[in-house]
């Protein structure tokens, strides 16, 4: 990853959620020309514009946090256990390297840790959605029920 923007870099000034899902865009690059924070930002948001309408809906939003929340559930008993999210596979980072996935966990227990509301050491589908519509909010400035891709930027500063 490009000094300065990975994982670490990201999270600092990015909303709730998000900032976990621009280390995997990052780290999708198939050469070592890594896109840029635009072009990092612009994965994020089209991963989540479902209809490629050119704006997120609520909607959207935890559709994709609920499908992440799934596939971070590996065992399918309803919650997401630290060890659970702490694995690389549903962060899309299994080609880092050893010093970017240290970094990247740092982050993760971070995330964890404030997403974990009521400290049980288990993330619920709850608690998930919570903190999805926390960040949705953030980042639909204009409040009209739907963020753009300039509006996810502005949170990306």
């Amino acid at each position: 990853m490009a000094r300065g923007f990975g994982p670490a870099g990201m999270v600092s000034g990015f909303a709730g959620l998000v900032a976990a899902l621009v280390a995997p865009a990052l780290a999708a690059a198939q050469s070592n020309d890594l896109p840029s924070k635009q072009q990092a930002l612009l994965v994020v948001f089209q991963r989540f514009d479902n209809n490629g309408d050119g704006k997120i809906t609520n909607a959207e939003f935890l559709k994709v946090g609920m499908d992440d929340f799934q596939a971070f559930d590996a065992n399918k008993d309803g919650s997401v256990s630290k060890s659970e999210f702490l694995d690389p596979k549903p962060h899309r980072l299994t080609k880092a390297n050893a010093d970017e996935l240290a970094e990247a966990k740092k982050i993760w227990v971070q995330q964890f840790d404030r997403l974990d509301t009521d400290k049980n050491g288990a993330l619920s589908g709850a608690e998930h959605e919570k903190a999805g519509q926390r960040s949705f909010a953030r980042m639909d400035a204009n409040k009209d029920g739907a963020v753009t891709l300039a509006e996810m930027g502005a949170v990306a500063k």
